[in-house]
């Protein structure tokens, strides 16, 4: 343990490791093993994203650990204790405006989009306390192809509305899983909130609502998670 180490037994493993991973031509096992890698990387990223929009707008207290702003790789105690690089992460907070969601996507693996997601959720969940403090929470239905890998759900209070949609399991629509990767994939939506259109907080992009199935596609046309906000009226049209 890292109470006790055993120094004989961390230098064979730190041996062994090293040995493995460095390159050359004898080496079978990394040719085999990084596009493994690779792949997991890609499935473990989604995973990750789809954590932080899904514990920023369910119901409950979020809890953002520090430093995990951006990816992290520490492992448990007493490696994520080391100190955290906040002028790093301010600097890329400061340069976000920059550049679009969709490039942050593309460029997934330099974390600026894990931060990205967690400042538009938090600056939601800042300007709309009530929506989380006592807003209701209604499961979505999802139907079609890869609805199994779809996970979506609304939260209400006084007609102000909030839909969110995660991918989960997407390994089987593929990477990243946007667009038309979702076939007929839809959610159907509650009627109060099948009225006119809503914003998505990540893109700005405007999703019709006027009925209540909506195309996976559509919702995630350019991102692999999509937090739409509306506020219907009686006449369709978004307050």
């Amino acid at each position: 343990s890292w109470i006790q180490p055993n120094e004989q037994w961390d230098s064979a493993t730190r041996e062994f490791v090293e040995k493995i991973l460095e390159p050359g031509p004898k080496n079978r096992f990394l040719p085999a093993f990084l596009p493994m890698v690779e792949e997991i990387a890609r499935l473990g990223a989604i995973n990750s994203l789809s954590q932080v929009v899904l514990k920023l707008t369910a119901p409950g207290v979020p809890d953002v650990y520090q430093g995990n702003e951006i990816w992290d790789f520490s492992l448990v105690d007493p490696d994520n204790r080391r100190p955290v690089d906040y002028p790093a992460r301010a600097k890329i907070l400061a340069e976000l405006g920059k550049a679009t969601p969709e490039e942050f996507l593309r460029a997934w693996p330099d974390g600026r989009i894990k931060l990205f997601l967690t400042q538009k959720l938090l600056c939601f969940r800042r300007d709309h306390p009530a929506l989380f403090a006592r807003g209701s929470y209604v499961p979505l239905a999802t139907t079609g192809t890869h609805s199994d890998s779809c996970v979506a759900f609304a939260r209400e209070f006084e007609g102000e509305w909030l839909v969110a949609v995660i991918p989960r399991l997407s390994s089987r629509v593929g990477f990243p899983p946007v667009g038309e990767r979702w076939q007929d994939t839809a959610i159907e939506l509650p009627e109060a909130a099948a009225q006119g259109s809503a914003k998505d907080i990540f893109t700005g992009r405007a999703l019709r609502m006027e009925s209540r199935s909506v195309l996976v596609s559509e919702a995630m046309m350019s991102l692999p998670f999509a937090v739409y906000a509306a506020r219907p009226s009686a006449s369709g049209v978004r307050g």
